[in-house]
């Protein structure tokens, strides 16, 4: 009988091991290589993954809920927002609409028909006008501001800073007002993701098809077409909804609508309201505010009772100097006087302004109080985002009574000759 040695048995067992262990990797190298294989021709099938991770249902839990304004309005899908400008100006037969998408996500095709497509939230952005600049640090994104038209007449301070750093560039072409057009060399170059812009209706005013056809999104705001102050103030919701920041708007937004509506109660009750008109001619044709538009709203507010309150139009209302003069002959108060700085700079103007009761009386009022060193008005800037504090104004120049002591911001009372300053 043949006796084997421990140690050759030992050696015997681990070659049978290794043997198996061998086998046994292989067999599973074998299998993954077949469930590679097999994952290939399924893929290939085009049969979907057996887990489909989607993205969430509603990104969107802070909604904005539109409560004066009538000019927009804000419908939210999942995954995407759809906002409708209704009135972009006046008599305008047609309105814009845009869906703004969560980056990453795909616009749903049945709400895209002939609407533009806009990923959000969006990180540069370029402005035609300044009267929405101070809506932007309001909601925490002054920094996606990269392009404005107007830079020299900004008060905003996170704006001016953003300018002065060489952040945001100017993008305008020199104009003024209404005759501002857009630099397109210099759009270009900012490289916006959207540009904000007013429209008029006018074509040889209107920068918006020249925009889209050189392919830029174009966004058109139509806060000045509001019927309240309040209303046009909440266009800021309408630009937070392009930044995710509808819970900073709404916040915003109640706090100062709330502000507006204790003082407007103030006047509710007055029992005299002074007769008052605003603006000047331009160019021969006057641009009297529409009695459905935030202007005479303000007045009405504020305790006066505006000469065009019957017209039923926002916007304003090109007229014929005579025709004013014939209407606002008796009024109590005239009310911005655009570059005026003194009754006499007024007369110079056209001397058929010395016809008005106002204007001999000295009740003339402009919103110059607060220009800066190349003559931008705060009044456009923050005033638009403070009507408040327009109000109260307002309210201390028909009634000082119901505010003792009131520093006005914005509105100082025309002096007979110019003074000295900006």
């Amino acid at each position: 009988m043949r006796f084997l040695s421990p140690l050759r048995s030992v050696r015997t067992d681990r070659r049978v091991f290794s043997g198996g262990l061998l086998v046994v990797l292989l067999t599973l190298s074998a299998l993954w290589g077949l469930m590679g294989a097999w994952n290939e021709v399924h893929a290939t099938w085009g049969a979907s993954p057996p887990v489909a991770v989607g993205p969430p249902e509603d990104l969107f839990p802070n909604q904005a809920r539109v409560r004066y304004a009538r000019g927009f309005t804000i419908e939210y899908h999942g995954t995407c927002k759809r906002l409708e400008v209704r009135r972009p100006w006046r008599d305008a037969g047609i309105g814009f609409s845009y869906i703004l998408v969560q980056r990453g996500c795909d616009p749903p095709p049945d709400l895209t028909g002939g609407a533009m497509v806009v990923p959000i939230p969006v990180e540069r952005m370029a402005l035609l006008s300044t009267a929405w600049t101070a809506f932007f640090p309001m909601l925490g994104v002054e920094d996606a501001v990269v392009g404005l038209a107007g830079c020299e007449w900004v008060h905003t301070p996170e704006i001016v800073a953003r300018i002065r750093q060489g952040r945001v560039q100017e993008i305008g072409d020199g104009g003024r007002g209404m005759n501002r057009g857009i630099h397109l060399e210099r759009l270009i170059l900012v490289r916006p993701d959207a540009v904000m812009v007013y429209a008029t209706g006018i074509p040889e005013y209107d920068q918006h098809p020249k925009l889209l056809e050189a392919g830029f999104k174009t966004v058109i705001n139509g806060s000045h077409m509001e019927s309240t102050p309040l209303g046009r103030l909440e266009w800021i919701k309408f630009v937070a909804a392009f930044f995710n920041r509808e819970a900073d708007a709404e916040r915003v937004f109640d706090d100062i609508a709330l502000r507006y509506e204790t003082l407007a109660a103030k006047t509710r009750n007055v029992t005299r309201r002074p007769t008052a008109f605003c603006n000047v001619a331009f160019r021969g044709t006057w641009y009297m505010p529409g009695g459905a538009g935030y202007n005479a709203r303000f007045l009405e507010d504020a305790g006066a009772r505006y000469v065009w309150r019957e017209d039923t139009t926002a916007g304003v209302m090109p007229l014929a100097i005579e025709t004013v003069v014939e209407r606002a002959r008796d009024a109590e108060f005239w009310i911005d006087t655009n570059q005026a700085r003194s009754l006499q700079e007024l007369l110079a103007m056209d001397e058929r302004y010395g016809s008005f009761a106002s204007f001999r009386s000295g009740k003339v009022f402009n919103n110059d109080a607060r220009l800066n060193a190349n003559g931008g008005n705060d009044y456009w800037e923050t005033g638009a985002a403070r009507p408040d504090l327009v109000l109260a104004d307002l309210v201390s120049i028909f009634h000082p009574e119901l505010l003792p002591g009131h520093r006005r911001m914005w509105y100082r009372q025309l002096p007979p000759v110019a003074e000295h300053g900006p």
